[in-house]
């Protein structure tokens, strides 16, 4: 499946305030570096957790219908833990998946479709490829 995904995103009159669009979405970010008051709109690594904890629950959700497999419901908690050496990344990554309704055998096996299908996550796990383009608009 060739899935192309594209978002823009522009300032906004507003420091530390962006519009990010995508097809038929338009939504808000914030950056708490650069505003002086308190952010209202997600940042850049809420949405990068965010993203991480929606795919679980859409996976696991997903892979149950298909197995016809009754859950009550699923959740799942993100954290993420900068790297004190290097702000840069993070030191570490734990998706905290819960099913309720299921034996813990049914569990791992509705994990399993998440973890074998998410591109958020398999990106992240390995590393995937990304490339920077700039240009300078006179």
């Amino acid at each position: 499946m060739s899935d192309i995904q594209a978002v823009t995103a522009r300032t906004t009159r507003e420091a530390g305030r962006y519009v990010l669009e995508g097809p038929g979405k338009v939504f808000l970010s914030d950056s708490a570096l650069i505003r002086q008051k308190p952010s209202v709109a997600p940042n850049p690594i809420e949405f990068l957790v965010s993203a991480l904890a929606s795919c679980a629950i859409a996976s696991v959700e997903s892979d149950a219908r298909d197995l016809d497999v009754a859950v009550r419901g699923a959740g799942a908690e993100v954290t993420a833990t900068r790297d004190e050496a290097d702000e840069s990344r993070f030191r570490s990554i734990l998706v905290a998946i819960t099913v309720e309704g299921v034996d813990q055998g049914t569990a791992e096996r509705l994990t399993a479709h998440f973890i074998g299908h998410c591109p958020v996550y398999n990106t992240i796990r390995r590393g995937g490829p990304i490339e920077v383009a700039v240009r300078a608009v006179p």
